[in-house]
């Protein structure tokens, strides 16, 4: 599938080929980025990991992005990749973890 999504892209079809990539994900498979940028799967990256341990002393998203020079948009991209890849519901759970 991962081909597919690589011809999607060199057609221009970027929302099939960002379809492909990210049902491949869903199901753990990676793929190489485009950008040349190492792909994490679902092992945190080490931003992922400096978000992570913000989050789990109780720092809020403001607090994160300042701490980390990012803006609060990119920290709840984080936040939510975070959460995801340690199966945490919430904030509150990961904190417990």
């Amino acid at each position: 599938m991962g081909e597919l999504a690589d011809r999607y892209a060199e057609l221009g079809a970027t929302r099939d080929a960002a379809r492909c990539r990210h049902l491949l994900r869903s199901h753990g498979t990676t793929t190489p980025s485009r950008r040349g940028r190492r792909g994490y799967g679902n092992e945190l990256s080490p931003r992922e990991q400096d978000v992570a341990r913000l989050l789990a002393g109780g720092r809020t998203n403001r607090e994160i992005a300042e701490a980390l020079f990012l803006s609060r948009r990119t920290v709840e991209q984080h936040v939510a990749r975070v959460l995801r890849k340690l199966g945490a519901a919430s904030r509150t759970e990961l904190q417990r973890h």
